[in-house]
């Protein structure tokens, strides 16, 4: 595309629903859709580093699909406080995964997004060491203890925000593209969701906080996709399934109906 605008891509945080982001990059690129900006928020920092770091579709997709008895193994670091697992193998993990990188070493500029505990607000790493970055991106509340780094405190992103769509446009992105993982259930999927069992309401509860947090993080956006992936949340299915296969598959069809629309903004 001749004299297009520049593009940037915010992807969501959503724990094992982040599969999704896998195929929303394989259709960008095989739709020949150049990303200029991306910012990730917990798995989204993950999906969103890696890509930024090699361009590689086929091994972020066998990172994190796959070598599952790797991760498993880093996670066996129980915390006694903050959170059930340290993380600091997992970290290590990720730093092995990415060789090493720096911010500096990325192919597509790229921000994460974490939450200061302490303070209450989001903080954005852009500079030094990646995999700490993205291991305090990805400290879920509860199952991984809090990430003390550059002397602060840091949590999931996802807590402060979930979409960061305002970040990359002020990285100087023209168009932005918003992957929501956190949808609730509308039409035929409503059906899905039987919240009786008190640990279903809950949950039910906290993923209709996750929602409206992500539509108020989702103004700047120019397209988002909002899809509902609860079915793709269980980590036995996750193990011992091809669910997450599905979660990417479904990632890349619901982007390529986006395609045209996006080129035509890029283009405009």
């Amino acid at each position: 595309m001749k004299n297009r605008k520049k593009l940037g891509v915010a992807l969501g945080s959503g724990g094992l629903k982040g599969l999704y982001h896998i195929g929303v990059l394989r259709a960008l690129a095989e739709n020949d859709i150049q990303i200029d900006y991306l910012a990730g928020s917990s798995v989204g920092a993950w999906v969103g580093g890696h890509y930024a770091r090699f361009k590689n579709i086929e091994k972020l997709e066998e990172l994190t699909n796959g070598r599952k008895v790797e991760k498993l193994i880093s996670m066996f670091e129980f915390s006694f406080s903050g959170g059930l697992i340290k993380g600091q193998k997992l970290e290590r993990l990720l730093d092995e995964w990415l060789e090493g990188a720096q911010f500096n070493d990325l192919h597509i500029p790229f921000r994460v997004v974490a939450t200061d505990l302490m303070a209450g607000l989001p903080v954005v790493f852009r500079t030094g060491k990646l995999a700490p970055a993205l291991r305090a991106s990805m400290a879920i509340l509860g199952a991984f203890a809090p990430v003390v780094y550059q002397k602060k405190m840091f949590i999931d992103g996802g807590i402060s925000n979930p979409v960061p769509d305002d970040i990359v446009k002020k990285m100087g992105a023209d168009i932005i593209l918003a992957v929501d993982l956190n949808g609730i259930p509308r039409g035929k999927d409503i059906k899905k969701v039987q919240p009786r069992a008190i640990s279903n309401i809950l949950l039910t509860s906290v993923n209709i906080l996750s929602h409206h947090l992500a539509v108020a993080t989702t103004k700047d956006a120019d397209i988002v996709l909002r899809p509902y992936l609860e079915q793709y949340t269980s980590m036995s299915d996750y193990f011992f399934t091809d669910k997450g296969q599905e979660a990417i598959a479904l990632g890349e069809r619901e982007t390529k109906k986006i395609i045209p629309e996006l080129k035509r903004k890029l283009e405009e």
